[in-house]
């Protein structure tokens, strides 16, 4: 059964684990489309789960891609990861980074989510639009993702309080 959809994303257990903070970047090919009811599930699901295991970060999907930036301590975020690259709604996934980091990008928000189309900018909190030539750069240039995704962080407003 698929989690209800809220307009506010549930808030990080910060004082679920403690240890090396790490983050993952990926990008993969969506087998089938989304529409914009799977995105909300899938968004729905990532958001539940990171909250309860203290992982961060933000999803892009766009022309049939997914873009993400993970982030959390090595333990549950290595769980979140192996969930991740063995779903079978994505293919051809490519690390581009997975290293310590200093300190969080997205803390506080259990999964962040951009998208080109502003339609989705009332309804999903922690919505970021994207520039399309932002997003053109994610599809051209694997180099760049990481600091694009990054830069995503700046964007969103702070997560509602709980």
């Amino acid at each position: 059964m698929n989690p209800p959809l809220t307009r506010h994303a549930p808030q990080l257990n910060k004082e679920s684990v403690t240890g090396t903070l790490s983050a993952i970047v990926y990008r993969s090919r969506a087998v089938d489309v989304f529409t914009d009811t799977d995105l909300f599930y899938l968004l729905a699901h990532a958001r539940e789960n990171n909250a309860k295991l203290g992982v961060s970060g933000i999803v892009v999907y766009d022309r049939g891609h997914f873009f993400q930036w993970l982030e959390g301590h090595d333990e549950p975020l290595g769980r979140v990861w192996n969930r991740i690259r063995s779903d079978p709604r994505h293919t051809d996934v490519q690390v581009l980074v997975d290293q310590q980091i200093p300190t969080r990008l997205f803390a506080g928000w259990s999964m962040q989510f951009a998208h080109r189309d502003r339609q989705h900018e009332s309804i999903v909190d922690g919505f970021v639009v994207a520039e399309p030539s932002l997003l053109d750069d994610l599809h051209l240039n694997s180099d760049k993702v990481p600091n694009i995704l990054a830069a995503f962080g700046k964007l969103a407003a702070p997560p509602p309080s709980a």
